[in-house]
């Protein structure tokens, strides 16, 4: 178990409203996930202003990341789902976390524009049928139900040098009880390689946008 105690809390003004309160108080992964069992995080340095490369991060087409290893890994999750259906599911045209949060999959725990946006979601994404469970940013950090587990996904962007940027994409995953765990454990020595590979896509494919 991982414990990160140095936290960076944006406290907002009295006269926030309730919508500003949830998606600006928290403006850190780790004020969503400061204790987590596995979790990776990868690194990028952008020629271009971090405003630019935020930009391009938080509203990337995930479906253009254009790695061979996502797509493949894409392919190899809907499988048990295509055959139980026995007919394709309709392919997506565009897909950003924005329409994962609109699908109920995600959900938008908080954002600093132009430096960290956090996403959530809850259930079972580690058995050959992913089952998730829509949840709302405020009954999120309660969630704690035998069997399932939490993920935690944030980008940021850092100025590096005079005109440059550090872009980060950090995952954290927290299961909630000790079975469970163990078997996540088993599941992630397979996976996390995968994972790693299209976190660095998706960082190289938000670079290039940037840099039009």
């Amino acid at each position: 178990m991982k414990d990160k105690t140095d936290r960076t809390r944006i406290q907002p003004p009295d006269t926030a409203s309730a919508e500003w309160e949830v998606t600006e108080r928290s403006v850190s992964v780790d004020d969503f996930a400061a204790r987590y069992d596995v979790g990776a995080a990868e690194h990028l340095v952008v020629d271009a202003p971090p405003e630019v490369v935020y930009r391009s991060l938080r509203h990337l087409d995930l479906l253009t990341i254009g790695s061979r290893t996502a797509d493949l890994a894409m392919w190899v999750r809907g499988l048990p789902e295509r055959l139980k259906r026995r007919v394709p599911p309709r392919a997506p045209t565009r897909l950003t976390y924005d329409d994962l949060c609109a699908s109920g999959d995600w959900v938008l725990l908080g954002e600093r524009p132009g430096q960290e946006v956090v996403f959530g979601a809850v259930g079972r994404f580690w058995t050959p049928i992913v089952r998730m469970e829509e949840v709302t940013a405020e009954e999120f950090a309660e969630y704690g139900k035998p069997g399932r587990g939490k993920i935690v996904a944030s980008f940021s962007v850092r100025p590096y040098g005079r005109r440059g940027s550090l872009a980060t994409y950090d995952i954290r995953t927290t299961l909630d009880d000790p079975i469970t765990r163990r078997i996540f454990a088993l599941y992630w020595r397979t996976v996390s390689p995968f994972v790693k590979s299209i976190m660095r896509a998706t960082l190289r494919a938000a670079a290039g946008r940037a840099r039009l």
